[in-house]
Protein backbone atom coordinates (compact mmCIF):
# COMPACT_ATOMS: atom_id res chain seq x y z
CA UNK A 1 0.00 0.00 0.00
CA UNK A 2 2.80 2.42 0.81
CA UNK A 3 4.60 1.86 -2.49
CA UNK A 4 1.30 2.27 -4.36
CA UNK A 5 0.71 5.62 -2.62
CA UNK A 6 4.21 6.82 -3.50
CA UNK A 7 3.74 5.85 -7.14
CA UNK A 8 0.38 7.63 -7.25
CA UNK A 9 1.96 10.74 -5.74
CA UNK A 10 4.68 10.71 -8.36
CA UNK A 11 2.06 10.31 -11.07
CA UNK A 12 0.12 13.29 -9.79
CA UNK A 13 3.29 15.39 -9.61
CA UNK A 14 4.27 14.86 -13.23
CA UNK A 15 0.83 14.38 -14.76
CA UNK A 16 1.62 11.01 -16.32
CA UNK A 17 3.25 7.68 -15.50
CA UNK A 18 6.48 8.11 -13.51
CA UNK A 19 9.79 7.65 -15.34
CA UNK A 20 11.79 4.46 -15.10
CA UNK A 21 14.10 5.78 -12.39
CA UNK A 22 11.11 6.65 -10.22
CA UNK A 23 9.60 3.19 -10.65
CA UNK A 24 12.92 1.60 -9.67
CA UNK A 25 13.12 3.80 -6.58
CA UNK A 26 9.61 2.77 -5.57
CA UNK A 27 10.49 -0.91 -6.07
CA UNK A 28 13.66 -0.57 -3.97
CA UNK A 29 11.76 1.22 -1.22
CA UNK A 30 9.07 -1.47 -1.24
CA UNK A 31 11.67 -4.22 -0.93
CA UNK A 32 13.34 -2.37 1.93
CA UNK A 33 10.05 -1.96 3.78
CA UNK A 34 9.27 -5.64 3.24
CA UNK A 35 12.63 -6.65 4.65
CA UNK A 36 12.11 -4.43 7.66
CA UNK A 37 8.73 -6.01 8.24
CA UNK A 38 10.19 -9.50 8.11
CA UNK A 39 13.03 -8.39 10.38
CA UNK A 40 10.51 -7.12 12.88
CA UNK A 41 8.73 -10.47 12.82
CA UNK A 42 12.03 -12.30 13.32
CA UNK A 43 12.93 -10.14 16.30
CA UNK A 44 9.80 -11.30 18.12
CA UNK A 45 10.49 -14.98 17.54
CA UNK A 46 11.45 -16.78 20.80
CA UNK A 47 15.16 -17.32 21.20
CA UNK A 48 15.93 -20.87 22.27
CA UNK A 49 19.06 -21.80 24.18
CA UNK A 50 20.37 -23.84 21.25
CA UNK A 51 19.89 -20.94 18.85
CA UNK A 52 21.56 -18.53 21.26
CA UNK A 53 24.57 -20.83 21.54
CA UNK A 54 24.77 -21.21 17.76
CA UNK A 55 24.51 -17.48 17.07
CA UNK A 56 27.07 -16.56 19.73
CA UNK A 57 29.53 -19.13 18.46
CA UNK A 58 29.21 -17.81 14.91
CA UNK A 59 29.83 -14.23 16.08
CA UNK A 60 32.53 -14.73 18.72
CA UNK A 61 35.74 -12.71 18.22
CA UNK A 62 37.57 -15.08 20.57
CA UNK A 63 36.73 -18.05 18.35
CA UNK A 64 37.83 -16.15 15.25
CA UNK A 65 41.14 -15.42 16.98
CA UNK A 66 41.64 -19.10 17.74
CA UNK A 67 40.80 -20.02 14.13
CA UNK A 68 43.48 -17.60 12.95
CA UNK A 69 45.94 -19.22 15.37
CA UNK A 70 45.15 -22.65 13.89
CA UNK A 71 45.74 -21.35 10.36
CA UNK A 72 49.02 -19.77 11.46
CA UNK A 73 50.22 -23.03 13.02
CA UNK A 74 49.21 -25.06 9.96
CA UNK A 75 51.09 -22.71 7.64
CA UNK A 76 54.24 -23.17 9.73
CA UNK A 77 54.40 -26.97 9.36
CA UNK A 78 55.92 -27.20 5.88
CA UNK A 79 58.69 -24.62 6.47
CA UNK A 80 59.64 -26.24 9.79
CA UNK A 81 61.23 -29.27 8.15
CA UNK A 82 62.58 -27.52 5.06
CA UNK A 83 66.23 -26.81 4.35
CA UNK A 84 67.40 -23.33 5.29
CA UNK A 85 67.69 -20.80 2.47
CA UNK A 86 70.95 -20.89 0.48
CA UNK A 87 73.39 -18.05 1.07
CA UNK A 88 74.98 -15.85 -1.55
CA UNK A 89 78.73 -15.44 -1.13
CA UNK A 90 80.54 -12.47 -2.73
CA UNK A 91 83.86 -10.84 -1.97
CA UNK A 92 87.45 -10.17 -2.89
CA UNK A 93 90.27 -12.45 -1.85
CA UNK A 94 93.96 -11.51 -1.55
CA UNK A 95 93.74 -7.81 -2.38
CA UNK A 96 97.27 -6.24 -2.17
CA UNK A 97 97.58 -3.19 0.07
CA UNK A 98 101.28 -2.31 -0.32
CA UNK A 99 103.83 -1.80 -3.14
CA UNK A 100 102.84 -0.56 -6.54
CA UNK A 101 100.05 -3.17 -6.86
CA UNK A 102 98.19 -1.79 -3.82
CA UNK A 103 94.39 -1.95 -4.21
CA UNK A 104 94.61 -3.26 -7.76
CA UNK A 105 92.14 -5.99 -8.65
CA UNK A 106 94.06 -7.27 -11.68
CA UNK A 107 97.84 -6.93 -11.22
CA UNK A 108 98.51 -9.60 -8.60
CA UNK A 109 97.89 -13.20 -9.64
CA UNK A 110 96.43 -14.06 -6.22
CA UNK A 111 93.70 -11.40 -6.23
CA UNK A 112 90.29 -12.85 -6.99
CA UNK A 113 86.77 -11.41 -7.26
CA UNK A 114 84.64 -14.18 -5.90
CA UNK A 115 80.94 -15.06 -6.12
CA UNK A 116 79.34 -18.26 -4.92
CA UNK A 117 76.55 -19.97 -3.07
CA UNK A 118 76.51 -21.88 0.24
CA UNK A 119 73.89 -24.37 1.45
CA UNK A 120 73.59 -25.74 4.97
CA UNK A 121 72.24 -29.27 5.47
CA UNK A 122 70.86 -29.89 8.96
CA UNK A 123 70.73 -33.55 9.84
CA UNK A 124 67.51 -35.37 9.06
CA UNK A 125 66.66 -35.99 12.73
CA UNK A 126 66.57 -32.27 13.39
CA UNK A 127 64.29 -31.61 10.46
CA UNK A 128 61.94 -34.41 11.51
CA UNK A 129 61.84 -33.12 15.08
CA UNK A 130 61.08 -29.59 13.90
CA UNK A 131 58.23 -30.92 11.76
CA UNK A 132 56.88 -32.95 14.66
CA UNK A 133 57.01 -29.91 16.92
CA UNK A 134 55.17 -27.80 14.35
CA UNK A 135 52.53 -30.52 14.00
CA UNK A 136 52.20 -30.64 17.78
CA UNK A 137 51.58 -26.89 17.81
CA UNK A 138 48.82 -27.38 15.23
CA UNK A 139 47.23 -30.00 17.47
CA UNK A 140 47.56 -27.65 20.45
CA UNK A 141 45.92 -24.75 18.61
CA UNK A 142 43.09 -27.01 17.48
CA UNK A 143 42.59 -28.13 21.07
CA UNK A 144 42.53 -24.50 22.18
CA UNK A 145 39.94 -23.78 19.47
CA UNK A 146 37.78 -26.65 20.73
CA UNK A 147 38.18 -25.39 24.28
CA UNK A 148 37.21 -21.86 23.23
CA UNK A 149 34.13 -23.08 21.37
CA UNK A 150 32.94 -25.03 24.41
CA UNK A 151 33.76 -22.13 26.71
CA UNK A 152 31.70 -19.72 24.61
CA UNK A 153 28.84 -22.20 24.46
CA UNK A 154 28.87 -22.63 28.23
CA UNK A 155 29.08 -18.89 28.89
CA UNK A 156 26.18 -18.13 26.55
CA UNK A 157 24.13 -20.96 28.04
CA UNK A 158 24.82 -19.66 31.54
CA UNK A 159 23.72 -16.16 30.55
CA UNK A 160 20.58 -17.54 28.87
CA UNK A 161 19.76 -19.68 31.91
CA UNK A 162 20.29 -16.80 34.35
CA UNK A 163 18.00 -14.57 32.30
CA UNK A 164 15.35 -17.29 31.87
CA UNK A 165 15.22 -18.24 35.56
CA UNK A 166 15.17 -14.62 36.70
CA UNK A 167 12.32 -13.89 34.30
CA UNK A 168 10.52 -16.98 35.58
CA UNK A 169 10.98 -15.76 39.19
CA UNK A 170 9.38 -12.45 38.31
CA UNK A 171 6.46 -14.15 36.60
CA UNK A 172 5.83 -16.55 39.49
CA UNK A 173 5.96 -13.89 42.18
CA UNK A 174 3.73 -11.64 40.08
CA UNK A 175 1.02 -14.32 40.17
CA UNK A 176 0.64 -13.60 43.89
CA UNK A 177 -0.51 -10.03 43.34
CA UNK A 178 -4.21 -11.06 43.23
CA UNK A 179 -3.79 -12.74 46.63
CA UNK A 180 -2.27 -9.59 48.12
CA UNK A 181 -5.11 -7.52 46.64
CA UNK A 182 -7.64 -10.03 48.04
CA UNK A 183 -6.05 -9.76 51.48
CA UNK A 184 -6.37 -5.99 51.43
CA UNK A 185 -9.96 -6.20 50.25
CA UNK A 186 -10.79 -8.73 52.99
CA UNK A 187 -9.14 -6.59 55.66
CA UNK A 188 -10.99 -3.49 54.46
CA UNK A 189 -14.30 -5.37 54.46
CA UNK A 190 -13.64 -6.74 57.95
CA UNK A 191 -12.82 -3.25 59.20
CA UNK A 192 -16.04 -1.88 57.72
CA UNK A 193 -18.00 -4.70 59.33
CA UNK A 194 -16.35 -4.08 62.68
CA UNK A 195 -14.73 -7.51 62.75
CA UNK A 196 -11.10 -6.27 62.76
CA UNK A 197 -9.04 -3.26 63.68
CA UNK A 198 -7.42 -0.64 61.50
CA UNK A 199 -4.10 -2.36 62.20
CA UNK A 200 -5.18 -5.30 60.06
CA UNK A 201 -6.02 -3.03 57.13
CA UNK A 202 -2.66 -1.28 57.51
CA UNK A 203 -0.85 -4.62 57.68
CA UNK A 204 -2.59 -5.82 54.52
CA UNK A 205 -1.72 -2.56 52.74
CA UNK A 206 1.91 -2.91 53.88
CA UNK A 207 2.03 -6.49 52.56
CA UNK A 208 0.72 -5.29 49.20
CA UNK A 209 3.38 -2.54 49.08
CA UNK A 210 6.10 -4.99 50.10
CA UNK A 211 5.10 -7.31 47.26
CA UNK A 212 5.20 -4.40 44.80
CA UNK A 213 8.67 -3.50 46.06
CA UNK A 214 9.78 -7.12 45.68
CA UNK A 215 8.53 -7.11 42.11
CA UNK A 216 10.50 -3.93 41.39
CA UNK A 217 13.61 -5.61 42.71
CA UNK A 218 13.00 -8.67 40.53
CA UNK A 219 12.46 -6.44 37.49
CA UNK A 220 15.87 -4.89 38.11
CA UNK A 221 17.41 -8.37 38.33
CA UNK A 222 15.80 -9.25 35.01
CA UNK A 223 17.32 -6.11 33.46
CA UNK A 224 20.72 -7.03 34.91
CA UNK A 225 20.65 -10.51 33.39
CA UNK A 226 19.53 -9.05 30.07
CA UNK A 227 22.50 -6.67 30.15
CA UNK A 228 24.86 -9.62 30.77
CA UNK A 229 23.25 -11.46 27.88
CA UNK A 230 23.84 -8.53 25.49
CA UNK A 231 27.59 -9.13 25.75
CA UNK A 232 27.21 -12.36 23.81
CA UNK A 233 24.32 -11.52 21.48
CA UNK A 234 23.98 -7.75 21.08
CA UNK A 235 21.87 -8.12 17.95
CA UNK A 236 19.16 -10.42 19.29
CA UNK A 237 19.39 -9.99 23.06
CA UNK A 238 16.01 -8.24 23.21
CA UNK A 239 14.14 -11.20 21.75
CA UNK A 240 11.95 -13.13 24.17
CA UNK A 241 13.39 -16.43 25.35
CA UNK A 242 11.98 -19.76 24.24
CA UNK A 243 11.32 -22.84 26.31
CA UNK A 244 14.19 -24.18 28.39
CA UNK A 245 15.70 -27.56 27.50
CA UNK A 246 15.34 -30.51 29.83
CA UNK A 247 18.03 -29.76 32.38
CA UNK A 248 17.53 -33.17 33.95
CA UNK A 249 18.91 -34.81 30.78
CA UNK A 250 22.66 -34.54 30.14
CA UNK A 251 22.57 -36.67 27.01
CA UNK A 252 24.99 -39.12 28.61
CA UNK A 253 25.15 -41.31 31.69
CA UNK A 254 26.25 -38.88 34.43
CA UNK A 255 28.56 -41.45 36.02
CA UNK A 256 30.31 -41.93 32.67
CA UNK A 257 31.53 -38.34 32.75
CA UNK A 258 34.17 -39.18 35.34
CA UNK A 259 35.52 -42.02 33.20
CA UNK A 260 35.94 -39.54 30.32
CA UNK A 261 37.71 -36.91 32.44
CA UNK A 262 40.85 -37.07 30.29
CA UNK A 263 38.72 -35.68 27.44
CA UNK A 264 37.74 -32.64 29.49
CA UNK A 265 38.08 -29.52 27.40
CA UNK A 266 40.66 -27.98 29.76
CA UNK A 267 42.89 -31.05 29.40
CA UNK A 268 42.87 -31.29 25.60
CA UNK A 269 46.01 -29.20 25.12
CA UNK A 270 48.26 -31.24 27.38
CA UNK A 271 48.77 -34.12 24.94
CA UNK A 272 49.93 -31.72 22.22
CA UNK A 273 52.10 -29.79 24.70
CA UNK A 274 53.78 -33.01 25.80
CA UNK A 275 54.35 -33.96 22.17
CA UNK A 276 55.96 -30.57 21.53
CA UNK A 277 58.13 -30.99 24.65
CA UNK A 278 59.36 -34.38 23.43
CA UNK A 279 60.21 -32.83 20.07
CA UNK A 280 62.20 -30.13 21.89
CA UNK A 281 64.13 -32.83 23.73
CA UNK A 282 64.88 -34.60 20.44
CA UNK A 283 66.08 -31.31 18.93
CA UNK A 284 68.34 -30.62 21.89
CA UNK A 285 69.85 -34.09 21.64
CA UNK A 286 70.28 -33.74 17.89
CA UNK A 287 72.48 -30.69 18.49
CA UNK A 288 75.17 -33.09 19.74
CA UNK A 289 75.46 -34.35 16.17
CA UNK A 290 77.02 -31.95 13.67
CA UNK A 291 75.35 -30.27 10.73
CA UNK A 292 77.30 -29.65 7.55
CA UNK A 293 77.30 -27.18 4.68
CA UNK A 294 78.77 -26.91 1.21
CA UNK A 295 80.02 -23.81 -0.60
CA UNK A 296 80.73 -23.44 -4.32
CA UNK A 297 82.57 -20.31 -5.50
CA UNK A 298 83.68 -18.90 -8.83
CA UNK A 299 86.71 -16.58 -8.62
CA UNK A 300 87.78 -14.17 -11.38
CA UNK A 301 91.41 -13.00 -11.53
CA UNK A 302 93.28 -10.55 -13.72
CA UNK A 303 93.22 -10.96 -17.53
CA UNK A 304 96.64 -12.63 -17.49
CA UNK A 305 95.58 -15.33 -15.03
CA UNK A 306 93.17 -18.23 -15.02
CA UNK A 307 89.80 -17.98 -13.29
CA UNK A 308 89.11 -20.54 -10.56
CA UNK A 309 86.35 -22.44 -8.82
CA UNK A 310 86.34 -23.56 -5.21
CA UNK A 311 84.34 -26.27 -3.42
CA UNK A 312 84.33 -26.22 0.38
CA UNK A 313 82.66 -28.35 3.03
CA UNK A 314 82.06 -27.20 6.60
CA UNK A 315 81.09 -29.31 9.60
CA UNK A 316 80.06 -28.15 13.07
CA UNK A 317 82.19 -29.39 15.94
CA UNK A 318 80.02 -29.90 19.05
CA UNK A 319 83.02 -30.78 21.20
CA UNK A 320 81.90 -28.88 24.29
CA UNK A 321 78.70 -30.85 24.88
CA UNK A 322 79.13 -30.93 28.66
CA UNK A 323 78.84 -27.16 28.85
CA UNK A 324 76.55 -26.48 25.90
CA UNK A 325 74.31 -29.27 24.61
CA UNK A 326 73.90 -31.30 27.82
CA UNK A 327 72.50 -28.43 29.93
CA UNK A 328 70.06 -27.61 27.14
CA UNK A 329 68.92 -31.24 27.01
CA UNK A 330 68.42 -31.25 30.78
CA UNK A 331 66.41 -28.02 30.50
CA UNK A 332 64.07 -29.52 27.89
CA UNK A 333 63.61 -32.70 29.93
CA UNK A 334 62.69 -30.62 32.98
CA UNK A 335 60.20 -28.65 30.88
CA UNK A 336 58.54 -31.90 29.77
CA UNK A 337 58.36 -33.06 33.39
CA UNK A 338 56.75 -29.75 34.31
CA UNK A 339 54.03 -30.21 31.67
CA UNK A 340 53.35 -33.77 32.89
CA UNK A 341 53.06 -32.60 36.50
CA UNK A 342 50.77 -29.73 35.51
CA UNK A 343 48.59 -32.16 33.60
CA UNK A 344 48.26 -34.42 36.65
CA UNK A 345 47.37 -31.42 38.81
CA UNK A 346 44.79 -30.19 36.29
CA UNK A 347 43.35 -33.70 36.05
CA UNK A 348 42.80 -33.81 39.81
CA UNK A 349 41.35 -30.31 39.92
CA UNK A 350 38.86 -30.83 37.09
CA UNK A 351 37.88 -34.25 38.42
CA UNK A 352 36.96 -32.63 41.74
CA UNK A 353 35.10 -29.81 39.99
CA UNK A 354 33.22 -32.31 37.85
CA UNK A 355 32.18 -34.30 40.90
CA UNK A 356 30.95 -31.12 42.59
CA UNK A 357 28.98 -30.14 39.49
CA UNK A 358 27.42 -33.60 39.35
CA UNK A 359 26.42 -33.38 43.02
CA UNK A 360 24.93 -29.91 42.53
CA UNK A 361 23.06 -31.08 39.41
CA UNK A 362 21.58 -34.14 41.11
CA UNK A 363 20.64 -32.28 44.29
CA UNK A 364 19.09 -29.34 42.47
CA UNK A 365 17.15 -31.67 40.17
CA UNK A 366 15.61 -33.55 43.10
CA UNK A 367 14.72 -30.34 44.92
CA UNK A 368 13.22 -28.69 41.84
CA UNK A 369 10.92 -31.65 41.37
CA UNK A 370 9.96 -31.54 45.05
CA UNK A 371 9.10 -27.84 44.80
CA UNK A 372 7.09 -28.39 41.62
CA UNK A 373 5.09 -31.35 42.91
CA UNK A 374 4.77 -30.58 46.63
CA UNK A 375 6.10 -27.44 48.22
CA UNK A 376 4.75 -24.73 45.89
CA UNK A 377 1.27 -26.30 45.54
CA UNK A 378 1.10 -26.79 49.32
CA UNK A 379 2.19 -23.21 49.97
CA UNK A 380 -0.49 -21.96 47.57
CA UNK A 381 -3.13 -24.14 49.23
CA UNK A 382 -2.08 -22.84 52.64
CA UNK A 383 -2.28 -19.23 51.47
CA UNK A 384 -5.73 -19.81 49.97
CA UNK A 385 -6.96 -21.61 53.10
CA UNK A 386 -5.66 -18.91 55.44
CA UNK A 387 -7.28 -16.17 53.34
CA UNK A 388 -10.56 -18.08 53.17
CA UNK A 389 -10.54 -18.58 56.95
CA UNK A 390 -9.91 -14.88 57.49
CA UNK A 391 -12.71 -13.93 55.15
CA UNK A 392 -15.04 -16.29 56.97
CA UNK A 393 -14.11 -14.91 60.36
CA UNK A 394 -12.45 -18.17 61.45
CA UNK A 395 -8.83 -16.98 61.30
CA UNK A 396 -6.69 -13.91 61.76
CA UNK A 397 -4.97 -11.79 59.14
CA UNK A 398 -1.49 -12.57 60.41
CA UNK A 399 -1.82 -16.22 59.40
CA UNK A 400 -2.83 -15.14 55.90
CA UNK A 401 0.08 -12.69 55.66
CA UNK A 402 2.54 -15.34 56.84
CA UNK A 403 1.20 -17.84 54.30
CA UNK A 404 1.57 -15.26 51.51
CA UNK A 405 5.17 -14.54 52.54
CA UNK A 406 5.86 -18.26 52.54
CA UNK A 407 4.39 -18.61 49.03
CA UNK A 408 6.68 -15.80 47.82
CA UNK A 409 9.78 -17.39 49.34
CA UNK A 410 8.89 -20.79 47.94
CA UNK A 411 8.78 -19.30 44.43
CA UNK A 412 12.05 -17.46 44.91
CA UNK A 413 13.80 -20.55 46.26
CA UNK A 414 12.33 -22.68 43.47
CA UNK A 415 13.67 -20.42 40.70
CA UNK A 416 17.04 -20.16 42.44
CA UNK A 417 17.19 -23.95 42.39
CA UNK A 418 16.21 -23.90 38.72
CA UNK A 419 19.14 -21.58 38.09
CA UNK A 420 21.47 -23.87 40.07
CA UNK A 421 20.23 -26.86 38.10
CA UNK A 422 20.64 -25.07 34.76
CA UNK A 423 24.11 -23.75 35.58
CA UNK A 424 25.29 -27.21 36.66
CA UNK A 425 23.77 -28.66 33.49
CA UNK A 426 25.70 -26.13 31.38
CA UNK A 427 28.95 -26.96 33.20
CA UNK A 428 28.52 -30.68 32.57
CA UNK A 429 26.99 -30.43 29.10
CA UNK A 430 29.79 -28.28 27.66
CA UNK A 431 32.72 -29.81 29.57
CA UNK A 432 33.56 -32.29 26.80
CA UNK A 433 33.71 -32.22 23.01
CA UNK A 434 30.68 -33.76 21.37
CA UNK A 435 32.58 -36.91 20.45
CA UNK A 436 32.94 -38.57 23.85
Amino acid sequence: MLSYSIARTLRRGVGHAPPAWARLAVLALSLGITRLAFAGETDTHPLSLDEAVRLAEADSPAIEARKAAVTSAEDAVAPAGALPDPQLVAGIDNLPVTTGDAYSLTRDFMTMRKVGVMQTFPQGEKRRSRTERAQAMVARERALLTNERLSVRESVARAWIARATTQRRLELVRTLQPRADAQLAAATAALSAGRSSAADAIAAKAAQAALADRLNQLEREVDDTRADFIRWLPGVAERPLGDAPDWLNLGIDPDALITHITRHRELLTYAASEQAAQADIALARADKHPDWSVELDYAQRGPRYSNMISLEFRVDLPIFGTHRQDPLIASKVAAAEQIAAERDDALRMHTAELRKALTAWRNAGQRVQRYEHDLIPLADDRADAALAAYRGGRGDLQASLTALDDAIEQRVTYTELQNTLGQAWATLHFAFPEER
